[in-house]
């Protein structure tokens, strides 16, 4: 699992093609959750990126153009990235975490290499519309946007 961590960076391009189909992440920070690599390799490409869920140590990982935070906001994030949600049991609880963080209209990045049938089958049911999914390399990116109805 470290190792497959290590390679989430590798993700970036498809994670961008997503963000760019979820209008308020067009021009607005987003926010990684626990993936400072990811981090890293979206602020690199000029995007301003929020970090959140690391620990001291992985802080120096993320370099330059990545603000740091302890507490997700509370509907005010235009999109969050976040691995993971595919291989735990807790899913249900853990996405919907994810979702309260995003405006209305934002939209929810999930990078996994679970299934891609599963990974729309529990994006569908944690309430995400408009879903797609790219697949880069080993990872499935599955994105979808968070309505408060």
């Amino acid at each position: 699992m470290m190792f497959d961590r290590f390679l989430t960076a590798g993700a970036a391009p498809a994670i961008e093609a997503a963000l760019a189909s979820i209008a308020p992440a067009r021009d607005s920070s987003v926010t990684v959750i626990g993936d400072a690599r990811l981090a890293r390799a979206l602020a690199i490409k000029g995007r301003a990126v929020n970090l959140h869920g690391v620990d001291a140590r992985t802080i120096k990982k993320a370099g330059a153009g990545v603000t740091f935070t302890d507490t997700l906001p509370d509907r005010g994030a235009a999109a969050v990235i976040a691995c993971g949600a595919g291989e735990r049991d807790d899913w249900e609880a853990l996405i919907a975490g994810w979702s309260r963080a995003v405006a209305d209209g934002g939209g929810l990045v999930l990078v996994d290499r679970a299934p891609a049938i599963e990974l729309a089958r529990r994006a569908l049911c944690a309430g995400l519309t408009a879903l797609e999914q790219r697949v880069t390399g080993r990872w499935i990116v599955t994105s979808g946007l968070v309505g408060d109805l």
